[in-house]
């Protein structure tokens, strides 16, 4: 026995020197995680069993001693694992073992794997915890609905690019499910051409400004301080890249930033993705310190629930009327509810500063939201994997601090949508006004047909005017109701001498009849809106023409007051 155990050591020795020697020439995403099967049931032709296969993209063999395998928030233990150059190597639950056994598979057991089958990220990490590849799959990378329903692997498409998520992986499409401990089934991709975006920003401490890029940086990519300028200034004393996925990078301030100071920082040096594409020169963001955020500071400025053909698509756009900086990660995005939403997430668990007077969209898929609609600013698109399902018609957005004190809230219902649509499937709501009540039916119109009918990231297609100094203001004069984002309504706006006075609207034609109450015995504040649609009181639209607007208020201390204007329908 002691010569058995003897020999095992040396042989331990000998296995964790080459390991040793060899981890020095490997580099990140020089050994893959290259396929997936998270849901092998019900079974296409292939064992009925999850699996993880790993590659070895390099020519050389290797021997990996020492590793981990990374599964959601489990971290599992490899065995010593023998990759061939450009070999692939399967690691399996142990009781699957006989299964796969006489299929010419190199096979690695573990005690369990355990994958979540609607998606997880994946880390390998080498014997010194540094990560070698990471991919947080989702089950909706089958692009087929057929294949997310089990029996099929994700394949990694292109081993030349190992670094891309979604645009990465696929389906299988070999007969049998999947290709284990073979090639992929998929042809290349083309070369990666699109230099890097600067996305967003965060501060994960008080001295440190984290940057999210839309791809990760190149790990051949030397990181020093004057790449990078901050104004006003500041001296940063370090750069590090932030694992698993390097999409973004650590810049550690020498000194605490002002609270209220708006900074910026340019990129003025050379920063290159994976593909050794460059960062524009000059690009760069504004950041700060954040402030949390109270009633009103952020307000839900356009929704999508009912998406084209039942895709994805839905997003809530965010707008921040205040005047300090919001991190996203201390507001939580929620659904259903009067006083508390019934169920509500962290809007960017990772971070997104927020700029006064700036937009955010959480999507519930990013990619195909960009996909559907014209988005001139993509950087202010977020994915937001836990977005709450919102109902097509009706339902709440809601919209809290982190503690759960609501900052913004909208019960939403189909009939707030342009009464002449066809069809509300794929039409955005979008508010008019950032200054008048979340609640107000008439602060909400569809988004324009001439946009797309969503505008997501950018100024609505549908907004109010500029009020007039005067007591009775209707602008636009003229309007035509047609929903193609140009006047497509007028506003009635009042100042009122004190509050609690009573409002009542009517308009008439030229021949004196009242075509439309738009407000009756109504209680007001001493400001108060209407907007009138060119609809008539049976929701008919009203022929082209000039209509009065006749408006009149009365309150207990003061005598009644009215006035009149005329606005002019354009069909």
């Amino acid at each position: 026995m002691k010569r058995i155990k003897r020999k095992h050591l040396w042989v331990t020795i000998i296995l964790l020197t080459w390991q040793s020697s060899l981890w020095g020439q490997l580099a990140r995403y020089d050994v893959v995680v290259s396929e997936i099967m998270a849901d092998p049931t019900p079974a296409i032709g292939l064992p009925e069993a999850e699996y993880v296969e790993l590659h070895n993209r390099t020519d050389s063999a290797c021997l990996l001693v020492g590793c981990t395998l990374k599964v959601g928030n489990t971290v599992k233990a490899l065995p010593a694992i023998s990759l061939e150059g450009g070999g692939y190597a399967l690691v399996i639950a142990d009781k699957y073992r006989e299964q796969f056994s006489g299929m010419g598979i190199d096979i690695y057991t573990l005690s369990s794997l355990s994958i979540t089958d609607g998606g997880q990220r994946l880390t390998l990490y080498d014997n010194a915890g540094a990560v070698l590849h990471s991919v947080a799959f989702r089950k909706q990378w089958h692009r087929d609905a057929v294949k997310q329903d089990g029996g099929w692997s994700l394949e990694m498409i292109d081993d030349t690019q190992p670094w891309l998520e979604e645009e990465g992986w696929a389906s299988s499409v070999d007969l049998s499910g999947g290709t284990p401990g073979r090639a992929n089934s998929h042809m290349p991709l083309p070369p990666d051409l699109d230099p890097p975006e600067l996305m967003r920003a965060t501060m994960p401490d008080s001295q440190t400004l984290r940057l999210w890029f839309s791809e990760p940086i190149s790990p051949k990519q030397e990181l020093t301080t004057d790449i990078f300028k901050v104004s006003p200034a500041m001296v940063i004393t370090g750069v590090q890249e932030v694992p698993p996925m390097f999409q973004a990078l650590d810049l550690r301030m020498a000194a605490t930033p002002h609270s209220g100071q708006i900074y910026h920082i340019e990129i003025c040096g050379t920063l290159r993705d994976c593909s050794l594409n460059n960062l524009a020169s000059g690009t760069g963001i504004d950041w700060g310190v954040s402030h949390p955020p109270e009633a009103n500071d952020l307000v839900i400025n356009e929704i999508l629930t009912h998406p084209f053909d039942g895709t994805d698509a839905d997003f809530v756009e965010l707008y921040n009327r205040s005047t300090h900086i919001i991190d996203l990660k201390e507001v939580k995005i929620g659904s259903g509810g009067d006083t508390l939403p019934d169920k509500a997430v962290v809007a960017v668990s990772s971070g997104m500063l927020m700029m006064p007077g700036s937009y955010a969209v959480l999507c519930k898929n990013r990619k195909m939201t960009s996909q559907q609609y014209h988005c001139p600013t993509p950087h202010a698109l977020v994915q937001c994997d836990s977005l709450p399902a919102y109902a097509n018609a009706t339902g709440v957005v809601f919209v809290t601090d982190y503690g759960l004190q609501t900052v913004d809230r909208l019960a939403y219902r189909e009939e707030m949508h342009y009464g002449k649509l066809l069809t509300t499937e794929g039409v955005s709501l979008e508010r008019l006004d950032f200054d008048w009540p979340t609640q107000d039916d008439g602060n909400w119109h569809s988004a324009a047909e001439s946009v797309g009918f969503a505008t997501p990231g950018y100024a609505n297609s549908q907004r109010s005017t500029d009020m007039e100094d005067s007591e009775l203001s209707v602008q636009p004069e003229v309007f035509s109701p047609d929903n193609d984002g140009f006047d497509d309504f007028t506003f009635i706006r009042l100042q009122l001498p004190e509050p609690e006075s009573r409002v009542s609207i009517q308009i008439f034609d030229l021949a004196g009849t009242v075509v439309r109450h738009v407000a009756n015995n109504a209680l007001c504040g001493t400001e108060a809106q209407y907007r009138w649609d060119g609809e008539d009181d049976r929701q008919r639209q009203v022929p082209s023409g000039l209509y009065v607007v006749d408006v009149r208020w009365w309150s207990p201390e003061r005598k009644p007051g009215h006035r009149r204007k005329v606005v002019a329908v354009h069909n």
